[in-house]
């Protein structure tokens, strides 16, 4: 499964969800936006987003990672829901669907952000983790305790709910996180990504989701791939 980052997922989710409620359908899962406290380099999808860089109409000193400001495509604006990770460094787009926050360590903490555009609870979380390759048996624990293991969802952590009442400092949003230290060992990478299961199924059933994707330096990777990531360490490595 190839889950590409979008910035209106929390939005869509509560909207599916309260939407469904409404017409007694079981609700949708809405999904989190996870990003770690590494220097991390987001992957983006160039039908959703586009870069800009200093001259630009819509040029932001502000929001300049590497030199480079992220916009939407279908707004022309600057996604802050992108913008939340404390230490990006950069932008570069996807390669083979591969979205999200690319980092290069296995030992992190794991911000779980509840970013929405109004206070809400998001309850039951689950983190969810996804080996690469898929085949490989990894080792993976959430601040010391190992993970769980579901029959369809695979490696999982429950985390529980989530309250997002805080104003962000932009204004017209809320933000309020959840941290924890994963550990993971015995593969090349490991995406992480979160979803409120709040039917307790164990069962995604929303749009796609923001991830975390995490790469052990030690395993060679195609440069294609894991360049502009692994490019952050060419002085450690």
């Amino acid at each position: 499964m190839h889950l590409s980052a979008k910035s209106r997922l929390a939005l869509y989710g509560v909207a599916i969800s309260l939407f469904l409620c409404l017409a007694g359908v079981a609700s949708a899962d809405p999904c989190l936006v996870v990003y770690p406290d590494a220097p991390c380099v987001y992957h983006y999808d160039t039908s959703e987003y586009y870069t800009v860089t200093s001259g630009h109409p819509l040029y932001d000193p502000a929001y300049d990672r590497g030199g480079e400001v992220l916009i939407e495509t279908t707004t022309n604006t600057i996604d802050l829901s992108i913008y939340q990770a404390p230490n990006l460094a950069g932008f570069t787009p996807s390669v083979g669907g591969e979205e999200g926050y690319f980092f290069n360590f296995m030992t992190f903490t794991l911000f779980v952000d509840g970013f929405n555009n109004s206070p809400i609870t998001y309850a039951n979380i689950l983190l969810v983790f996804e080996p690469q390759p898929a085949a490989c048996a990894p080792i993976v624990t959430v601040d010391g305790n190992p993970a769980l293991s579901h029959m369809t969802l695979g490696l999982y952590y429950p985390i529980g709910d989530l309250v997002v009442s805080t104003p962000t400092a932009e204004g017209n949003n809320y933000s309020d996180v959840l941290t924890f230290t994963i550990d993971w060992q015995l593969c090349q990478g490991m995406r992480i990504w979160a979803f409120a299961d709040e039917d307790f199924d164990f069962d995604w059933d929303a749009a796609e989701c923001f991830t975390a994707f995490s790469h052990d330096v030690t395993v060679p990777v195609e440069e294609t791939t894991w360049g502009a990531v692994k490019a952050l360490y060419q002085d450690e490595e």
